[in-house]
């Protein structure tokens, strides 16, 4: 599995909308995507994740409630696979979906990306669960309380357990590209199971990456450094993020 093209810092990222039409809309996606649609008062926003049946993250979205129906803003890459994997489930459902492209989401750079921390369609092409990216993204994308939705059952299982999952998202910083790799790749499995490694990479003075690490890596530690690269683990309450 190699990583993803190295990009310049103003790389820019592009954004779709699928726009749910119908008296369907609101009831279909509640029993859709992770977080709370029917609760969503007009023009409000909010996070959340469409799944695949086995629980692992399609996509995450923002969901906004419009007059019209809901808008949904995913990474334009995705945008396709996220429409497929709706209209899968529109059985004698009154909703239907319009696409647009080019609108605006919740960043706008490659590199604003990596300093966020937030997951991409390079991040959810591993197939991860959602506590892959960490409690403080499942708390922010994933409502316990609004009854069942496709994917619910291993997301409500992992975080009665805790989270604990075999991959996490990290951060990796470093001069040496090959050397980051390395790190990266140092921990885990090999071959198929081996989803560990670089994901999505910016480049300026030095490099700054997203990444798959086992847990191995850092054991119970959030972060450490590993010669000249450093690894972080995203999205917990006690990791620092730039």
């Amino acid at each position: 599995m190699t990583f993803s093209p190295i990009t310049s810092p103003d790389s820019v990222v592009h954004w779709s909308r699928l726009a749910a039409r119908g008296e369907g809309a609101t009831t279909f996606l509640q029993g859709q995507l992770s977080c709370d649609v029917i609760s969503l008062a007009p023009r409000e926003c909010v996070a959340g994740l469409l799944l695949a049946p086995t629980g692992d993250v399609i996509t995450s979205l923002v969901c906004q409630s419009s007059p019209e129906g809901i808008d949904l803003v995913v990474r334009q890459e995705i945008a396709g696979d996220a429409l497929t994997a709706l209209r899968r489930f529109l059985l004698r459902t009154k909703c239907d979906f319009l696409l647009d492209d080019d609108v605006p989401g919740p960043y706008a750079s490659v590199t604003e990306q990596v300093r966020l921390g937030e997951p991409g369609p390079a991040e959810f092409s591993r197939h991860l669960s959602a506590h892959s990216f960490g409690m403080d993204f499942v708390a922010r994308h994933v409502s316990f309380t609004k009854g069942c939705f496709t994917g619910q059952e291993l997301v409500g299982r992992l975080d009665a357990r805790g989270g604990n999952v075999p991959f996490r998202l990290a951060r990796v910083s470093g001069e040496d590209l090959d050397e980051m790799e390395n790190v990266v790749r140092s921990a885990g499995p090999s071959g198929e199971r081996g989803l560990q490694g670089l994901t999505t990479i910016a480049a300026a003075d030095s490099y700054s990456a997203l990444a798959v690490v086992h847990r191995t890596l850092l054991g119970d530690a959030l972060e450490g450094q590993f010669g000249g690269v450093r690894v972080e683990l995203l999205h917990e309450t006690s990791t620092t993020e730039d």
